[in-house]
């Protein structure tokens, strides 16, 4: 699966963050290895999770966002944290609303790119397998930041782990790919950008300031403390070493 997704918090520039998203989602957008390509658009469901003044709205339907009227709807609205996912299904995956991003449980909004071989088959797709074993190891030790870096110590063949995980009073932007996404890295390379009135993290810079944006690096965990919105970055495991 190959994804373009989005998190932002603060004051941020709203209209033209949601133009940037469609923009992304069109493959009109960033520098990466698939533009050009007309076919790699993202176009098999979109979804969001709308905070604001503490009133949440989550919404998420398997079609293309600019094919969607409740896209347009979301310029009228002043959010403080966002999130928001297009998905390009892999081949020989359903498109459907119950595989759309984000997915939700209880006050966690998850979404994912990239494919994860580990988790082929069964009746939930790997993105939402992905986000089961992390909340089962948040359960069993109590720390998210734990129980991401044991999820990712437990899977072995992917292209990409990259996710967006708000949780309660913090998010987690996860930037890992593995043997089968290093001929794009660029791809899948998350890029933030903290100002003193909002921070972004996308796959992609978007259009406004071009300025002061910065890579993650692979295999780092960047986690955005809410609401004083500080960014604190770490290693985490990296992919496993070729045989």
């Amino acid at each position: 699966m190959a994804c373009r997704m989005l998190v932002a918090a603060g004051r941020f520039p709203w209209p033209s963050l949601l133009d940037g998203f469609k923009l992304m989602a069109q493959n009109e957008n960033g520098d990466h290895e698939y533009r050009g390509r007309g076919h790699h658009v993202h176009g098999d469901g979109w979804g969001v999770m709308a905070r604001s003044s503490g009133a949440v709205r989550f919404y998420k339907n398997a079609v293309a966002c600019w094919q969607d009227p409740v896209f347009n709807e979301l310029y009228s609205i002043t959010p403080d944290l966002v999130m928001l996912h297009a998905r390009r299904a892999s081949p020989g995956t359903v498109v459907g609303h119950e595989f759309t991003h984000p997915f939700q449980d209880g006050d966690c909004y998850f979404c994912h790119n990239g494919t994860i071989y580990d988790f082929e088959g069964g009746a939930r797709t790997d993105s939402q397998q992905f986000f089961d074993l992390i909340l089962e190891h948040a359960r069993q030790c109590g720390d998210m930041m734990e129980a991401i870096s044991r999820t990712v110590r437990d899977v072995k063949d992917y292209s990409a782990l990259n996710f967006i995980l708000c949780s309660n009073d913090h998010v987690y932007v996860l930037n890992t790919y593995g043997r089968r996404g290093e001929r794009t890295p660029h791809y899948y390379t998350m890029k933030y950008l903290s100002t003193d009135d909002y921070v972004v993290i996308s796959s992609e810079r978007l259009p406004g300031p071009r300025q002061g944006w910065r890579e993650m690096r692979n295999a780092s965990l960047l986690r955005l403390t809410l609401p004083d919105r500080q960014v604190e970055i770490c290693n985490m495991p990296g992919p496993p070493r070729r045989p």
